[in-house]
């Protein structure tokens, strides 16, 4: 049975390419200064751009980015598809600047771009960043709705507040999607209703609430192959490392001490039985190649290259506080681990390591990006990792907590990167700042 044939332009099957060009063109205007707790867009920023949206959010103009639901997916994008990066300014602002990938980006032929924003979207970014509290249980859901597109009828509007429809799981299923409904809906596969009376009893800005569905055409041709040929269990990177590997590649066996390797093996045994299938796909190949046989001949040929996380040599300088006036500044080689700075940290502010502790990395207390100590039960571990290996950037924010029980928060920023002259041997206090407060209050 032939493929059937797709087109994708900047405004087929949605207006993805079109918004997403508007939000990249607004960003690159001028430099966009981020909020300085959670490093977001601000409200006034996202309030006017949102007016330029094909289907802007009903928000306010002191809205944050959380409840811009579009913008914040577009947000995580842009920055996770290394076009755009993070640079602290000269007040220790962080801002958001244009990278050469952004022009590379833009030489792309509109097949070529979405395919790159679903493979940024699908291997890179962060799901719990979109969906807080839910990631795996939202690669199981994403898998099985996407599959369960395959055996709808293209057009035909199911309802999610029926649990009597023939198919009794799939409201519950589609439903539990909640934003990624939304974001199946901008990528084609589907179009959604948005339940009003949901939306106003939960008062809640944040959280996509939808009455009924409409598998498109689109969705139901290349949904199964997106589920099967891409698993995300496999694909999603920020997933795997939470999981504790290190360097995970894109669609790379599970290794067996990875908790998600049981739920690998159940996926694997439930295969679709679409009639149009493309080839399922194999590790170390580009993202977009399954879809290849359902375009016109050579309209999807490239994509941006990867970007692997290198080590970056130099010289670390952090600044560590312990409450404002309070603070130390270290200097510390690439070479070095995480360990070592734990260590330094301790020696700067005559601390007992006597406790376990854990470096979160985003900066949030008990978020799963984070290293902790070597004797914790759980990974990764802080001297798994050199310091020149964690893809730091100057300005980034970083928590360090110490003794689960007391919990002294250090806050810790990342100034500066020297990456000529002599790295030093060990970790070097290169500067204090008031009296280190006693350990044992």
């Amino acid at each position: 049975m032939p493929f059937p044939r797709l087109v994708i332009t900047e405004e087929e099957p949605t207006s993805l390419l079109k918004d997403f060009s508007t939000f990249l063109q607004c960003l690159a205007e001028k430099p966009v200064v981020l909020t300085r707790v959670a490093e977001l867009l601000p409200p006034e920023f996202l309030f006017r751009i949102n007016q330029k949206m094909t289907n802007p959010d009903d928000v306010s103009v002191s809205s944050k980015q959380r409840s811009y639901k579009v913008l914040h997916l577009f947000y995580h994008l842009a920055l996770d598809g290394k076009l755009f990066q993070k640079l602290a300014g000269d007040k220790n602002e962080l801002f958001l600047k244009a990278s050469d990938r952004l022009r590379l980006y833009e030489e792309l032929k509109p097949s070529e771009k979405y395919f790159f924003l679903l493979e940024t979207l699908w291997t890179d970014v962060d799901w719990e960043k979109l969906e807080p509290g839910f990631p795996l249980p939202m690669l199981e859901y994403a898998y099985a709705a996407l599959k369960a597109l395959g055996g709808m009828q293209p057009g035909e509007e199911i309802s999610l507040k029926n649990e009597q429809s023939e198919e009794p799981g799939l409201p519950s299923l589609f439903s539990s999607l909640s934003n990624f409904l939304l974001y199946f809906s901008l990528f084609g596969f589907l179009e959604v209703a948005q339940d009003e009376e949901e939306t106003k009893r939960w008062a809640s800005k944040q959280e996509f609430f939808a009455k009924s569905l409409t598998p498109s055409s689109f969705g139901v041709t290349l949904g199964v192959v997106l589920a099967e040929a891409r698993e995300p269990v496999l694909w999603n990177l920020p997933m795997r490392r939470i999981a504790g590997e290190l360097k995970p590649q894109p669609g790379s066996p599970l290794p067996h001490d990875n908790p998600f390797w049981m739920f690998k093996r159940g996926l694997g045994q439930r295969r679709s039985r679409a009639n149009a299938k493309a080839k399922m796909g194999t590790f170390g190949e580009p993202f977009f190649l399954p879809f290849v046989p359902f375009f016109a001949e050579r309209e999807l040929q490239r994509t941006l290259p990867r970007v692997l996380s290198g080590f970056v040599d130099g010289t670390y300088v952090f600044k560590v506080s312990l409450r404002g006036s309070v603070w130390r500044r270290i200097e510390i080689s690439a070479d070095d681990t995480l360990l070592s700075l734990h260590r330094a940290i301790q020696d700067a502010f005559d601390f007992d390591d006597d406790h376990l502790y854990a470096f979160y990395m985003d900066g949030k207390r008990f978020s799963r990006v984070a290293f902790l100590s070597p004797d914790d039960e759980e990974g990764p571990h802080v001297n798994e990792v050199k310091i020149g290996e964690l893809s730091l950037y100057v300005g980034q924010r970083i928590l360090y907590l110490f003794d689960f029980g007391d919990e002294w928060h250090f806050q810790v920023r990342l100034e500066d990167i020297h990456t000529g002259g002599t790295k030093p041997q060990k970790p070097r206090i290169a500067e204090v700042k008031g009296k280190a407060p006693s350990q044992y209050r």
